[in-house]
C-alpha cells in the first residue's frame, strides 16, 4: 500500500473520532487502545506516521505494526525535542554530532532555522566558584556513562540552571572524567 492509503485512513479516523463516531473506527478495526493514542498525535506526528512506507493499513489493521509505529513516532519526537533543545543550550557541532550522529551541514541548517547565531572562538570558561557550584550539583544529578542521553538530560539541566552554555558544561564534564 502507499502511504497516500495511510494518510487517507488515517484523515477518515481522526475525523470521525472528532464527530464521536468510534463504532465507524472500530468497524475498520481500530481498537480502543489504539485510537485514544492517535486522537492524542500532533499534527505532525499524525503527517509522519501517515507518511512512512510501511504498511500498517490493509483490508485489516496490523495491529502490532501500529503499535510499533506509534512508540516509533514518539521515539523520533522526541529525539528531535532533545535535539532542539540541545541547540537551543548552545551545543558545539561536535557535541550535537557525539551524541546525536548529525552532520554540520543539518546542525548549522537547524540553527539558522531556530535564529541561532554562533560566536567565533573559544567558549566562555567558568571562574573557580561557578565551576565549583557546577561540580557540586553534577555529584547529585550525576549520571556513569556521560556518552549517554541521560547524562546529556543531566547536562541540559545543568546547563539551564547555570545559565551557561551545554558545550561550557559538558567539556566540564569531560575534563572531570579524565582525571
Amino acid at each position: 500500500m502507499l502511504p497516500t492509503i495511510n494518510q487517507a485512513v488515517l484523515s477518515q479516523v481522526i475525523q470521525a473520532l472528532k464527530d464521536g463516531n468510534v463504532r465507524y473506527c472500530e468497524a475498520l478495526g481500530f481498537d480502543r487502545e489504539e485510537l485514544n493514542e492517535l486522537n492524542a498525535l500532533t499534527f505532525e506526528e499524525l503527517m509522519h506516521l501517515g507518511n512512512t512506507s510501511a504498511q500498517f493499513l490493509k483490508i485489516t489493521i496490523n495491529h502490532d505494526v501500529l503499535r510499533k509505529m506509534l512508540v516509533q513516532v514518539r521515539q523520533e519526537q522526541k529525539f528531535q525535542q532533545l535535539v532542539g533543545q540541545a541547540v537551543q543550550l548552545g551545543s558545539s557541532i561536535a557535541l550535537i554530532s557525539h551524541y546525536f550522529g548529525i552532520s554540520t551541514a543539518e546542525i548549522s541548517a537547524r540553527r539558522r532555522l531556530m535564529g541561532i547565531h554562533v560566536r567565533q572562538g573559544r567558549n566562555q570558561v567558568p571562574g573557580e566558584e561557578e565551576e565549583a557550584a557546577i561540580w557540586n550539583r553534577w555529584q547529585e544529578i550525576k549520571v556513569d556513562n556521560i556518552d549517554s542521553i541521560p547524562a546529556l538530560e543531566a547536562m541540559m539541566l545543568l546547563a539551564q540552571e547555570r545559565s551557561l552554555s551545554l558545550t561550557v558544561v559538558w567539556n566540564l564534564i569531560r575534563q572531570w572524567e579524565k582525571s
